[in-house]
């Protein structure tokens, strides 16, 4: 078991803390509460809860972030992302007449359960299974299905649907309900949140500060507008907002239906979270363990569900507002918590007055931020499959939903990987004259051998690729081979499978009176076949480097030359 400090970091950074931090902590938390209230209302409605939810979800698990996490100055609530990818995972709940806040617990759980599961089997590099283009095409797509179905209550017309083509469906139905008082509402909203939200910051960047509350000013005057004008739709009387600890009623059926959604909702969330907070720690000169992470946010979203709300991560936007409003520690996020407790408390009346197309606004202007055309054109440019797996997933979450949208994204990185490593780079090898180094025969000007063939190996090698290698290997023999040297410089793992070849191509070779020989096998690979009795003789003919094995195995001065 780790010490107190390593799974605990609060213990390391709360006895030094300062008074400067205090004065930090508490002045950006009234700003990111000021911000937090409204847009974890809207991303509540966004995953088809009560608005009341989303409040729930920006309190208990800041608090529980506190305790656990590595990132200072990360800020942990209810996500565009992770709310719509809960809205896909309630739809079938819902239609089946269960209720789905109970639903939207379970899930929150379970997120926490597997998270923390995760983190203390140490496997914070789980978000290798998805691709950079790839979760680039899940963003994007996510982001048009976020900004689409927002356009509805922003306009004031009912859209419903899960995938573009429902919503297109449905947007042709609903053009001939458009009312002008609505719409003309709903684009003006949206004008004034763009203005105050990029427009002005960027000539009022030295008043950063008064630059992040000009989008409440905009919500304020808005929702005064809309008092005014009964045909604006509004957020409604809230439940009360006391917290208390309730645990659902989960059945096995429920959780059956509910674990691979949260399984991917709690990915997705992980790799937003730490790719926040790695990126503001880099800037402040720290660091964050990618397992801790995972039970810091396993342990937000365990907060989070045992409180009634949704899923949680980390938000790009609100932690970039933490941090710039002055930020210390994660204090500020306690703070934060304490502020909307407060405001849900004695502010219930004019939170319910809010607009609803305010909210849906500031959505549609986050969705619209996940967008990334740049990397579609990136990937495209550099790799044609990468670009192709950006654009299929981009395709499948469109089509059909976050959902399957993202789990056909993990299934396209492992499917790009096994492509990849299934057919390595083999490559003949001569040594470069007056030296000891040897380079591709192809590219470089070197010394050659009629009886004897080096070749590199650039790849792991694994079941997956073990017949690509030998199939590789004797295609590039010349009748006047004698001795073939396996260069294994870029190869740290073998599996049981490849060993195996290796063996077999062995005795292959041996029948056409062909010795095999390795070159710079790495130790801890060495010791681990040695440690379970694989290639056995063939381990006893390799050499420290490419250069001794040249020079124990010829008996004569170089007798041609490879040209460039």
């Amino acid at each position: 078991m780790a010490n107190a400090p390593d799974w605990l970091p609060i213990a390391r950074w709360l006895p030094r803390y300062r008074r400067a931090d205090l004065l930090g902590d508490l002045g950006a938390s009234i700003v990111v509460a000021v911000l937090l209230i409204p847009q974890s209302m809207a991303y509540a409605m966004l995953a088809g809860l009560p608005p009341v939810t989303g409040l729930y979800a920006s309190t208990l698990p800041l608090l529980a972030y506190a305790l656990f996490g590595h990132g200072m100055t990360q800020s942990v609530g209810p996500m565009a992302l992770t709310s719509l990818m809960t809205a896909s995972a309630l739809a079938p709940i819902i239609a089946t007449g269960q209720d789905p806040l109970a639903a939207a617990t379970v899930l929150a759980l379970l997120c926490g359960a597997m998270l923390i599961a995760f983190g203390l089997l140490r496997l914070g590099r789980i978000t290798r299974l998805l691709s950079l283009p790839v979760v680039s095409g899940f963003t994007s797509g996510t982001a048009i299905l976020i900004g689409l179905g927002q356009l509805g209550p922003l306009l004031g017309i009912r859209i419903t649907g899960e995938q573009l083509p429902e919503q297109l469906a449905h947007w042709l139905q609903a053009a001939m309900q458009l009312q002008p008082a609505p719409l003309g509402f709903g684009l003006v909203a949206l004008g004034l949140f763009w203005l105050v939200g990029e427009a002005l910051p960027r000539l009022l960047q030295q008043r950063a500060l008064f630059s992040r509350l000009l989008p409440i000013v905009v919500l304020v005057l808005l929702t005064r507008y809309a008092h005014t004008h009964p045909q604006l739709a509004k957020v409604g009387p809230l439940p009360s907002a006391e917290l208390t600890l309730s645990w659902p009623t989960a059945t096995l059926d429920g959780i059956a239906e509910l674990w691979l959604p949260a399984l991917l909702i709690g990915l997705v969330g992980y790799l937003q979270s730490l790719t926040i907070a790695q990126t503001l720690a880099q800037q402040r000169g720290e660091t964050v363990d990618p397992d801790q992470e995972l039970l810091a946010l396993g342990a937000a979203n365990l907060a989070a569900g045992s409180v009634g709300g949704l899923p949680v991560s980390g938000g790009f936007s609100r932690t970039a507002v933490n941090a710039g409003a002055g930020a210390r520690t994660p204090m500020a996020g306690v703070f934060t918590a304490g502020w909307i407790v407060l405001a849900a408390a004695t502010l219930g009346d004019l939170l319910a007055l809010l607009p609803k197309a305010a909210l849906a606004a500031t959505i549609v202007l986050a969705a619209f931020k996940l967008i990334d055309l740049h990397q579609l054109r990136a990937s495209w440019r550099y790799d044609r499959r990468d670009g192709a797996a950006l654009i299929a997933t981009l395709a499948v979450t469109l089509l059909f939903g976050a959902m399957p949208g993202i789990a056909s994204g993990v299934l396209l990185s492992l499917a790009l990987y096994i492509h990849r490593t299934s057919q390595p780079q083999i490559v003949v090898l001569g040594r470069l004259p007056g030296t000891e180094h040897f380079r591709n025969v192809e590219r470089f000007d070197t010394e050659t051998w009629p009886q004897l063939t080096l070749l590199r190996l650039d790849e792991n090698l694994y079941f997956g690729n073990a017949r690509a290698v030998e199939d590789g290997v004797l295609a590039r023999l010349d009748a006047d081979t004698r001795d073939v040297v396996l260069v294994l410089s870029g190869v740290a793992s073998i599996d049981y499978s490849a060993a195996g070849m290796l063996d077999k191509l062995d005795t292959t070779l041996a029948a056409r009176g062909i010795a095999l020989h390795l070159a710079e096998l790495k130790v801890p690979l060495q010791q681990r076949l040695a440690a379970n009795q694989l290639l056995g003789a063939l381990r006893d003919r390799s050499f420290l480097n490419a250069h001794q094995a040249v020079i124990a195995l010829l008996s004569a001065e170089p007798s041609t030359k490879n040209p460039a």
